[in-house]
């Protein structure tokens, strides 16, 4: 859903100067801004699809509510940082427009930037309760605010919303390998879906079960609303799935995270899984060969027909009929590898005989070599899908 109407160009309030704050509204090039350290937008609202609509809405009408940010030190490669608003400043760079902003004192304290940006996420593309929670872990980390209870009073939050939060978050990031299958997709947690995981993790045996259950899991393939089910569902079969092919890459348990992999089902059916910009293009050739060689194996019975399909797309019949022999006998051997068919030169020549002297002759020519292949009678007469 574009979001450019209904959000960026609402108008939200600034900050407070009853507080102290003292702002100044100043344009920015994007380069020129790096995001706050504690900016609680991981992943939310930030996909090409929202950012090019918002970036399409500020190009066209301006950027109608501004961004706030703090100022910094001179001398270094940015002249302030973003508090809030890093999703307009992405969609202005995307624009080619300045990115404007309130901008605080240098001196403003990183606690009251968080409350600044807390209250600016009820007007904002909305953020993940799991995105909020780092944020707040992260301060409470670094000692930006001296305990929860001192959080949740300057935010405005219940102090168990924050104690529950924090918890969570502690959870899911405390094991690395979890982690890995978290971070990229926070921003779709819901606060109870990321409950239920953290809560899973309490016991041990789950835990140590859900681990093994991660290692061929690639991160950012996994929807947060389906990491529970797999990682603490129930036991699947132990038949239902066999890998047949597996490449590693990287470090970590097993020899790394799983770059490709094949699997065959117990129903007789197969999947591939790939990060192809992870591997060269020689492991690439290698895993299209696999893939084949798989294809070819699955699809043995219907050679003869592939084959057929294949002569059909190169050879009419009067190609056939004025080519030099070696030529066609070349390109039948040729067809019959590519669909799966091992057959010799003397097989390959008399199909080349039966292509030159029938007018139309590629379906009667595969038909009785497929058929002398099945050990059925070559007698011209097998039937061919054409």
């Amino acid at each position: 859903m574009p979001h450019d109407q209904d959000t960026e160009n609402a108008v939200a309030p600034s900050p407070d100067r009853r507080s102290g704050d003292i702002v100044v509204v100043e344009s920015f090039d994007a380069a020129q801004v790096r995001p706050w350290e504690y900016h609680n937008r991981a992943a939310s609202g930030l996909d090409d699809e929202s950012l090019d609509a918002l970036a399409t809405s500020i190009r066209r009408d301006g950027q109608q509510q501004l961004g706030l940010a703090r100022r910094l030190a001179p001398g270094g490669p940015h002249a302030v940082e973003a508090i809030y608003g890093v999703r307009r400043l992405e969609a202005c760079r995307r624009a080619d427009v300045p990115w404007r902003a309130e901008v605080l004192d240098a001196s403003t304290p990183d606690s009251r930037c968080a409350v600044l940006m807390h209250s600016e996420n009820e007007w904002s593309e909305g953020v993940s309760p799991l995105e909020n929670a780092a944020q707040w872990k992260a301060m409470l980390d670094a000692g930006v605010f001296a305990n929860q209870s001192a959080l949740a009073v300057d935010l405005g939050c219940h102090r168990g919303t924050v104690s529950r939060a924090v918890r969570t978050v502690t959870a899911l990031f405390d094991e690395e390998w979890l982690e890995r299958l978290v971070r990229p997709v926070m921003h779709e947690f819901t606060g109870r879906s990321a409950d239920r995981l953290a809560d899973a993790c309490a016991d041990r045996t789950s835990l140590r079960r859900a681990r093994g259950r991660a290692a061929d899991l690639v991160p950012g393939t996994v929807a947060a609303a389906e990491l529970y089910g797999i990682l603490f569902g129930p036991d699947r079969p132990a038949a239902e799935r066999r890998t047949v092919f597996v490449r590693r890459k990287g470090r970590g348990g097993g020899g790394g995270a799983v770059a490709a992999k094949i699997e065959r089902d117990g129903g007789g059916g197969f999947s591939v899984n790939v990060r192809p910009h992870d591997q060269t293009l020689a492991e690439l050739a290698e895993l299209a060969e696999q893939i084949e060689a798989l294809v070819d194996a699955e699809t043995a019975t219907a050679s003869g027909v592939r084959l057929g399909r294949r002569l059909a797309a190169s050879l009419t019949g009067e190609d056939a009929k004025n080519a030099e022999r070696s030529w066609l006998e070349g390109c039948v051997w040729s067809a019959a590898r590519a669909s799966g068919l091992r057959w010799d030169r003397w097989k390959c020549a008399a199909v080349a005989d039966v292509l030159r002297s029938q007018p139309g002759g590629w379906q009667r020519a595969v038909a009785r070599a497929a058929a002398a292949d099945d050990g059925r009678a070559a007698d011209g007469n097998a039937p061919v899908d054409d």
